[in-house]
């Protein structure tokens, strides 16, 4: 899909309330994108589950076909971003562990970075799939076989 190679726009959460919002699946996954076309959620889960997240967000999603997809809008704090942007520096079928993603973008703990992981609202498109325990795959917010699977599919070459 296209828009996994767009360069998301970091903005804050806030930064999304009042939009008007579509939830539907796409590609096997639940999608949330604006009326304006700003995808804004991706992730492998139901649509219950998606609603859930955008609710937190302030937002209530129609349920109907999806806009076109113009760009891609990451909606987190300041953190978050800093993980996700060291996230999008990771090659495709490569890793990092929690510990040097952390030393790489000037954090001490490891534990926040993989929190700040499991709040990514844009499956694949910032590929937190990448990132693993210093003692193995570590955890994964949609599950460790979907990591796996995902780093398979990008070491095999498979198109994003």
């Amino acid at each position: 899909m296209h828009f996994m190679r767009m360069t998301p726009t970091w903005v804050s959460p806030a930064a999304l309330r009042d939009r008007k919002v579509f939830l539907g699946r796409r590609g096997g996954m639940s999608e949330a994108v604006t009326s304006e076309g700003e995808l804004i959620l991706r992730i492998p889960l139901p649509l219950t589950a998606a609603r859930t997240r955008l609710a937190a967000w302030g937002l209530a999603p129609k349920t109907g076909p999806l806009p076109v997809t113009r760009c891609v809008l990451a909606g987190g704090t300041s953190f978050q971003h800093r993980v996700w942007q060291g996230c999008l520096q990771i090659g495709r079928g490569r890793t990092a562990t929690y510990g040097e993603l952390a030393k790489r973008i000037g954090c001490r703990s490891a534990q926040a970075v993989g929190q700040a992981l499991g709040a990514n609202p844009l499956a694949k498109v910032i590929p937190c799939h990448r990132v693993r325990s210093a003692t193995g795959a570590g955890g994964f917010a949609w599950g460790e076989r979907r990591k796996a699977a995902w780093l398979k599919e990008e070491s095999d070459g498979a198109p994003r």
